[in-house]
């Protein structure tokens, strides 16, 4: 995800403004595979922009690493991509846009790499964060309702609200049941939690002490991993880890100390996390590999992402445009891409 600056502008924001709040998510596939096993893949960069400015936008890589086109949701419908673009899903064919800022989320549809602008699914003043799909239906993540609002993604209307103990942030879908990462109180204070939810039922079933912070989420041989991110009373940033068994519900949880970044994501049948000075191996006992960190010396680290064969890591200063640089699991660059204003969030679409 993104670095401790970040966060805690978007903390001080919230708390003097009740603003939107825009940590960027990602998307990323859990399929291992072989390094001779690379499939090529879309990829698809949510850049935030600036809070309040209406200036996020969409851009794609080429499936050959050679070429990066911008403002592709502005290009494709001829309005701008909104304010603070916060996530990307994909569901077979459809790609899912979060926008934290303008309360929505933005759809279209790629068929044989062409892409139509699907529609729009109003949030008003909900807060959404981020978002994932489970039977057709799409379940978002939202802050200022501390709920997560169920989509029929055939109309694109709002259908169920599921009300939440804190502001919810990543939310996953496991062996027919939703995982929800509490990050923060409602009143915004740290949160410990993460919760399952029953979507036929709408409602909570367990709930998983953590360790503060919760953020995102993944599953990966068979268990449910948590980074973590929070912070003390003086912005202070500290980080950890947390491993869920959702058989019998055990938790392990790991404390790393000061330091930022909680992208989880795998590759080449991996774990990694992102630390801000790098992306780096989890280890069975829930420490980071520090001889094997991929990307090290990439200066102001805000995102990182993986098409499970390559490894994504986005930069930002918050004022310039931001730099993707791309690298394979031995750490060999791949190639780099300017893009738009703090670029966040990933997607991948197999070709």
């Amino acid at each position: 995800m993104n670095n401790s600056q970040r966060i805690i502008r978007h903390l001080l924001i919230g708390l003097l403004i009740a603003g939107a709040i825009t940590g960027c998510g990602i998307f990323s596939t859990d399929d291992d595979q072989s390094n001779d096993e690379v499939e090529t893949r879309a990829t698809f960069i949510l850049c935030e922009g600036n809070f309040g400015s209406n200036n996020s936008s969409l851009w794609q890589i080429s499936t050959e690493l050679t070429t990066a086109a911008g403002n592709v949701f502005q290009s494709l419908t001829g309005t701008p991509l909104g304010d603070t673009g916060q996530s990307l899903t994909v569901d077979d064919n459809r790609l899912y846009i979060v926008m934290n800022g303008s309360n929505a989320v933005e759809v279209i549809e790629r068929t044989d790499s062409i892409l139509h602008y699907a529609g729009r699914i109003d949030l008003a003043g909900a807060g959404p964060r981020e978002m994932v799909v489970q039977d057709s239906t799409g379940y978002v993540t939202c802050w200022y309702i501390n709920a997560v609002l169920a989509v029929n993604l055939s109309t694109l209307a709002v259908t169920d609200t599921i009300f939440v103990p804190g502001m919810p942030e990543d939310i996953l879908a496991y062996e027919g049941v939703l995982y929800v990462a509490l990050p923060l109180q409602t009143g915004w204070s740290n949160h410990d939690e993460v919760v399952r939810i029953d979507p036929v039922t709408s409602t909570i079933t367990a709930t998983y002490v953590v360790g503060n912070g919760p953020q995102q989420l993944a599953v990966f041989n068979n268990e449910i991993y948590v980074s973590r991110q929070w912070y003390d009373a003086t912005y202070t940033s500290y980080r950890g880890v947390a491993q869920i068994d959702p058989g019998n519900g055990q938790v392990v949880t790991k404390d790393w100390g000061a330091g930022s970044g909680v992208d989880i994501i795998s590759a080449d049948g991996m774990l990694y996390l992102a630390t801000g000075s790098g992306v780096q191996p989890l280890k069975a006992d829930l420490t980071l590999d520090d001889e094997s960190m991929i990307g090290a010396g990439v200066a102001n680290q805000y995102a990182a992402g993986s098409d499970s064969n390559r490894i994504f890591i986005a930069s930002s200063d918050f004022v310039n445009p931001g730099l993707i640089q791309v690298y394979n699991t031995q750490n060999d660059s791949l190639g780099q891409f300017i893009v738009g204003i703090n670029p966040g969030a990933f997607a991948f679409f197999r070709e």
